[in-house]
This record gives structure tokens, C-alpha cells and sequence, in this order.
């Protein structure tokens, strides 16, 4: 609906671009631009397929004596638990200082949590610096969708956004396969510190990229710095056209929306209980939240490894090599999910993702049982392509469209409140998650 609208309102507009956004120098550095924020969800698909790379490395067991259960879970959740609180403070800093202020100070603070893990001489520092790297994720992760749909060209907005997410199977992909290769190391610890070190690439690209980033025009018209917002909408929605009639339109569009806000005084989190629509804008946000980890993905995500062991899977080459193959299928999923968003509706894509994963789900219970009970190599093999049949339906849906149509329903606003709301109770959510599901693989099995 909210896509529909932005097209109707905008497709009357003369712009002064290419309609292939290819062939137009401005769209091009606007797309530039959008993939460097990219890099700000790399770290969690990242962390993802690391932490199942770690668990299938004989290296990285002997040095911190194979934690499992309750251990093992207090390891993976300590990435989201500083995640509760973090979203609020780079919501304030956001507002305050600007996108790539907050955008910079988050790098940083993943650059320092990646040494500590990679030089950890103990399982207390090792987790310290999970903890650094989950408390510096919301920083980048929230602020940079609201940045995206901020600089985005309307005509580009819901593909660069809607792929905004997808981009956590790049992170899977190169910690899923550096894993793989330090395997043949031999007995170093450098082949499970060289992996975790690797991870401050993504937050080096951004501080890099921020060079060429602008900042928020919505930001700069709302602390008075009207002049360089509207050269920012020119110059690259327009080729520098400042009389462009989308450019106006945009303009006059912001200034329309801070008016409003500043009309209602101060923005609270209590303003998501004072309407109906925003009563339910929060119990979407809400529902998206907790439904992107509870639906089954975070036991494969994190605990691909063990999981495997359960249905006879027992060699770690094996195991690094599915976890690697799933982030690469992951990746292609998700992007075809996203860049049909447009064409199929979020809601058709939802649907056809949720019903597509419980199925899948129901035979690998089915197979994992019948594991358990008859002991069958064959029955344990026939779980594997279910786990990437599921992914494939969790890729299609539940990858691309949770902060996308989160940013697109939430107005200016309620944007960055809405969205740290939304950041919140998913980590709430997946550190209950990820630190109960060691324990029951340990106590219950494929149960």
C-alpha cells in the first residue's frame, strides 16, 4: 500500500534523470551510496555463520574445552543482549548528531569488539567481545535502513531497501568458507582468530564509504540546515537540478512532515498508543520482530552444527561445507525475494514464505525423528536439502521485508523510535532464543 501510494504521487513528476537508473550519473552514485550501507547488516549474517564455523573447529574447541548448553547459549546470546538497550541510545545520537555520526561511532565500536575476540586469551574475554560487537550492531543496523530511505531516489527506494537485509547472506557467505578453509590450518589458534579478526572488514568499508554518504536531508532540514538539503536532493536526484519539480516536490514534502512533527511538540514512545494506526504500526513492528526469530531460522542459523550431529552429520569438513553451501543458496533466495517484492506484494511474499517454511519444517521433525529411531544414514542425509528448502521459503519472505516495510510504514517522525522499538524486542527475542536452544538440542534432542 505505502509503495503504491509513493508511486502515484510521484510518477506525475517531471525529474531530470534517466528512467534506467543505470544510464543517469546522479542514480548512479545514489545506488553507490545505498550499497555502502549495506555493510551495516554484514556483521550479523557474519557472526551467524561464524559461531557455527567455531563449533565445527577442533582448533577453537580445545582452546575453550567444547562449551555446550547453557555455556554455549550464554556465548551466542551475549551478542543480543547489550542489543536490548543499545537501539535507544543510537536512536538519541542519531537524532542529535546526525546518520554518519551514529554511523561512525557503531564501526568503531564493532572494529574494537572484533580485536577483543580475535585476540581473546579466555572464554570471559571472547564473550566480552561479543558483547561489544551486539552492542554496536544497532548503531549501524537501525540507523542505516532510516538513512536509506532518507537518500534514496523515490524511484529507487523499494529495491534498495527491500535488499537492505539480503545482504546479511554476504556475511554468512565469507565467514561460512574462511571457516571452512582455516579447518586445514593444522593446530593454531590463528585459525579461529583469523576468522573472528575478518569481521572488522565490514565496519572498515563504512567508515570508508562515509566519505561519499551525505547525510540525511530530513535530518538537515530539521536542525535548519535547509540549504545543503535541498543541494543534496538536486545533486543526486536530480543531476543538481534544484528547480527539478520531483526535487520541490520532495522538499516541500519534508519541510511538510517537521512542521507537523514540530506542531506535536516532542515525539514519544507513548504516541504509538495514541491512534489506531499507530496502535497497529506497533503491533506490526512488533509481530515482525519477534516472528523473525521464532519461527524456527535461529536453531539453524546458530546451531547448524549440532543440529547436524542429531541426524549423523559428524565431520566438521562436512558441516563447514553445508553451512557455507546454505549461506551461498541463502543469498540468491533472498535477493530474488526481494527484487520481486515490488512485483509480487509484501503480503503474497509473506504468506508464501511462512507456509512454505511450516511445511518444510514438519518433515525435518518427521526426519529427524525417524533418525533417532531407526539410526538410518539415509534418513539423517534426506534432512539436509529440507534445511535448505526452508531457508529457501525463510529467504524469500522473512529476509527482505521486516525493516523494509518496517521504515515504509512508520511515519518521519515515529521512524527511528519505531524502528529502535522493532530492534529491541528481536533481540529480547533472539537472546531468549539462542540461549535456551543449546540447552534443549542438549536436553531433548530433535525434540
Amino acid at each position: 500500500m505505502a509503495k503504491k501510494k509513493e508511486k502515484m504521487s510521484f510518477s506525475h513528476l517531471k525529474n531530470n534523470t534517466n528512467p534506467s537508473w543505470w544510464k543517469d550519473s546522479a542514480l548512479r552514485r545514489n545506488v553507490l551510496q545505498c550499497i555502502g550501507l549495506y555493510f551495516c547488516v554484514f556483521y550479523l549474517g557474519y557472526d551467524a555463520a561464524l559461531l557455527n564455523g567455531l563449533q565445527a573447529m577442533d582448533q577453537w574447541n580445545e582452546y575453550f574445552n567444547s562449551p555446550k548448553g547453557n555455556l554455549l547459549g550464554l556465548i551466542s546470546a551475549s551478542l543480543f543482549l547489550p542489543a536490548i538497550v543499545t537501539p535507544y541510545i543510537a536512536e538519541v545520537l542519531s537524532h542529535r548528531f546526525g546518520r554518519k555520526i551514529t554511523l561512525a561511532v557503531g564501526s568503531l565500536l564493532l572494529i574494537l569488539g572484533a580485536f577483543i575476540n580475535a585476540f581473546a586469551n579466555s572464554l570471559g574475554m571472547f564473550i566480552a567481545g561479543r558483547v561489544l560487537v551486539g552492542a554496536a550492531g544497532p548503531f549501524g543496523k537501525i540507523t542505516a535502513i532510516a538513512l536509506l530511505h532518507e537518500i534514496a531516489h523515490p524511484r529507487l527506494r523499494g529495491m534498495v531497501a527491500s535488499s537492505y537485509y539480503c545482504n546479511y547472506y554476504f556475511g554468512s557467505i565469507a565467514a561460512a568458507w574462511f571457516c571452512y578453509g582455516s579447518l586445514q590450518w593444522g593446530n593454531t589458534s590463528w585459525a579461529w582468530r583469523a576468522p573472528c579478526l575478518f569481521q572488522i572488514m565490514a565496519p572498515c568499508a563504512v567508515l570508508l564509504w562515509l566519505v561519499i554518504i551525505p547525510e540525511s536531508p530530513r535530518w538537515l532540514i530539521a536542525h535548519g540546515k535547509t540549504e545543503k538539503a535541498l543541494h543534496i536532493l538536486a545533486k543526486y536526484h536530480a543531476n543538481g537540478d534544484r528547480e527539478d519539480e520531483l526535487v520541490q516536490y520532495e522538499y516541500r514534502e519534508i519541510c511538510h512532515a517537521i512542521l507537523l512533527e514540530e506542531e506535536s511538540k516532542q515525539t514519544k514512545y507513548t504516541d504509538f498508543f495514541k491512534t489506531s494506526g499507530n496502535r497497529r504500526r506497533l503491533l506490526v513492528l512488533l509481530t515482525m520482530a519477534t516472528g523473525t526469530n521464532w519461527i524456527g531460522n535461529s536453531i539453524i542459523s546458530y546451531y547448524l552444527s549440532p543440529v547436524l550431529k542429531l541426524v549423523g552429520i559428524t565431520s566438521y569438513v562436512q558441516i563447514s561445507g553445508i553451512n557455507g553451501g546454505l549461506a551461498v543458496w541463502n543469498l540468491f533466495l533472498a535477493y530474488a525475494g526481494s527484487l520481486n517484492a515490488e512485483r509480487a506484494g509484501r503480503r503474497k511474499l509473506w504468506l508464501t514464505s511462512t507456509i512454505g517454511m511450516l511445511c518444510s519444517y514438519i518433515v525435518i521433525t518427521g526426519l529427524s525423528g525417524s533418525f533417532a529411531m531407526t539410526k538410518s544414514h539415509g534418513v539423517g542425509l534426506a534432512v539436509v536439502p529440507f534445511l535448505f528448502i526452508y531457508y529457501g521459503f525463510y529467504d524469500i519472505g522473512w529476509t527482505p521485508l521486516p525493516f523494509s516495510y518496517g521504515a515504509e510504514i512508520l511515519p518521519y517522525h515515529l521512524r527511528m523510535k519505531g524502528l529502535s522499538v522493532m530492534l529491541c524486542t528481536q533481540n529480547v527475542a533472539q537472546a531468549f532464543n539462542q540461549w535456551v536452544n543449546p540447552v534443549a538440542l542438549a536436553g531433548i534432542g530433535w525434540k
